[in-house]
C-alpha cells in the first residue's frame, strides 16, 4: 500500500529501507548537521535526539528552501542513541571504541532511544522520541573482534543494527518496537504526522 511521499533528512540507509517497506515513496535529502561535533551534556536521551533531529530537519528545510524546491512532502528526521547505565553512547569514532563499546554491552541490558521530528509543508514540527531494550547475551572476545573487523559498526550508535546482528545469530533480544532500534519508529512516525494533519 502507498502511503504517500516524505523527504528524508538522513543519509541512513536503513532508515529509507525501513520507510520504503512501510509503503512510503521517500525522497532522500542530506541534512547538514554533523552530531559528531555535539555533545549531550546533561541532556536526556529522549531530549537529545530529538534536538538532534529537529536540527537536521531544519537544515534540510533550509536548504531545499534555498534550492527553490517545491516538493510537497513532509520532511522527517531521526536521531539514535543508546543509554547503558544511564549514559549515552552515539556512535563509535573507531574500531577501538566500537569494541569497547560492544564489550560493555554483553551480558546486559540497554537502552536505544529515536528521537524523531517532522516538518509539514504547513504547519508546525511535531516531535517525540522513542526506546526500547535491548538485551545482549555472552559473546568471546573473538566474536567481537571479528565483528570489528568487518567494519559492519561504522555509521550505527551503540556499534551494531539490531537485524545485521540477529541475522549473524548473536544473541539478542529486544522488547519494544524493531523499527525504533533501527533508527525510524514507524507507530511514532505515524502519530506525529497524523498530529501535522491536524494542525
Amino acid at each position: 500500500m502507498r502511503r504517500g511521499r516524505l523527504i528524508l533528512a538522513s543519509r541512513s540507509p536503513r532508515r529509507r529501507e525501513l520507510l520504503e517497506a512501510a509503503g512510503w515513496e521517500v525522497i532522500p535529502a542530506e541534512a547538514t548537521v554533523d552530531d559528531g561535533e555535539l555533545h549531550p551534556g546533561k541532556a536526556t536521551p529522549a531530549a537529545w535526539t530529538t534536538a538532534l533531529a529537529w536540527l537536521k530537519a531544519r537544515s534540510t528545510q533550509r536548504a531545499l528552501a534555498e534550492a527553490g524546491s517545491a516538493v510537497d512532502a513532509p520532511i522527517v528526521a531521526g536521531d539514535t542513541v543508546c543509554e547503558l547505565d544511564g549514559v549515552i553512547v552515539g556512535q563509535p569514532a573507531s574500531g577501538e571504541a566500537a569494541a569497547a563499546m560492544i564489550r560493555l554491552m554483553r551480558g546486559t541490558s540497554h537502552r536505544v532511544w529515536t528521537g524523531l521530528c517532522v516538518i509539514p509543508r504547513s504547519g508546525r514540527r511535531q516531535m517525540a522520541a522513542d526506546h526500547a531494550l535491548v538485551t545482549m547475551g555472552s559473546l568471546t572476545d573473538a566474536q567481537v573482534d571479528a565483528y570489528v573487523a568487518s567494519g559492519g559498526w561504522q555509521g550505527k550508535a551503540g556499534a551494531y543494527n539490531l537485524a545485521d546482528r540477529i541475522e549473524a545469530g548473536w544473541p539478542i533480544h529486544h522488547d519494544g518496537h524493531a523499527s525504533t532500534i533501527m533508527g525510524m519508529p514507524l507507530p511514532l512516525l505515524e502519530q506525529l504526522l497524523e498530529a501535522t494533519r491536524r494542525e
